[in-house]
């Protein structure tokens, strides 16, 4: 009697756990399949506006943008609004303004799971919320035709030849190579070096720079001091911070170096 009650025991045991496995598996499962990270962004505005997400443009989709699947991590995210009091309708054409007003520039922190939705109002101001992913709220979500939802996979992994720039800065892209170009002529135009800063000062927040671009403009510079005030001030636009330590090549003094690093130490955007 007592072995069967023992061995009946067992059984229900064994079933429950089998039944709680099931279901963490299930749940493992589910996460794995639906859980990713989303970004939508939509613009209330009459004025047109462009969205630059770690140097690259986002395709705007009457007046809403998603990308799906973004790794987690920290992400530059730049919004521009579109200058009535440029031509090519609102759009500059020189380095400084080719993208128009910027409005928004952050370092935007994406979590695992979670959807980030950000409003730009009637006057141009910019609302972010944040929120895990319930597709009670999502269920159109991959049913407007986005092409930054569709592409992003090759962005992640570094594939998109076209902007030759991986999702997931795998390559440091920063200015593209054109422009770049442009801008160093423009500073080495200049004789002096704080009209360098001043003209800098008015191009580098309307762009993201890699730390080897900072490096290649702080060599223009004549005097230390003046390159050690560059690269703290580039530093907010750099795209790659990682990889910041390529610009103390351009110092003579060990003391500017540790300067620089003590600054980035206390950084926040």
């Amino acid at each position: 009697m007592w072995l069967e009650y023992i061995s009946e025991t067992k059984e229900v045991s064994m079933n429950k756990i089998s039944t709680l496995i099931s279901i963490l598996v299930f749940n493992f499962i589910a996460i794995a399949a639906g859980a990713q990270s989303r970004l939508s962004i939509t613009s209330l505005s009459t004025t047109p506006v462009r969205v630059m997400i770690d140097g690259r443009e986002m395709q705007n989709n009457n007046n809403e943008i998603r990308v799906g699947n973004l790794s987690q991590g920290f992400h530059r995210l730049q919004i521009y609004a579109a200058d009535r009091n440029n031509d090519n309708r609102g759009w500059g054409r020189n380095v400084s303004n080719r993208y128009g007003r910027m409005i928004y520039n952050t370092n935007l922190n994406i979590r695992y799971g979670t959807h980030t939705d950000i409003i730009i109002n009637r006057f141009g101001k910019v609302f972010v919320d944040e929120q895990d992913i319930d597709h009670r709220y999502d269920q159109d979500w991959n049913s407007n035709g986005d092409r930054n939802n569709r592409d992003n996979d090759n962005w992640n992994n570094g594939k998109d030849n076209r902007n030759n720039d991986g999702w997931n800065n795998d390559r440091n892209y920063g200015m593209n190579a054109n422009a770049f170009q442009q801008l160093k002529q423009q500073v080495k135009n200049e004789s002096f070096d704080n009209k360098r800063l001043d003209l800098l000062r008015s191009v580098l927040p309307q762009n993201t720079i890699s730390s080897q671009q900072v490096k290649d403009l702080a060599m223009l510079f004549d005097f230390e001091r003046n390159k050690l005030d560059l690269a703290k001030f580039a530093y907010r636009y750099t795209i790659d911070r990682g990889n910041y330590f390529v610009v103390n090549d351009v110092f003579d003094f060990g003391n500017s170096k540790t300067e620089l690093t003590q600054y980035i130490a206390g950084y926040r955007d």
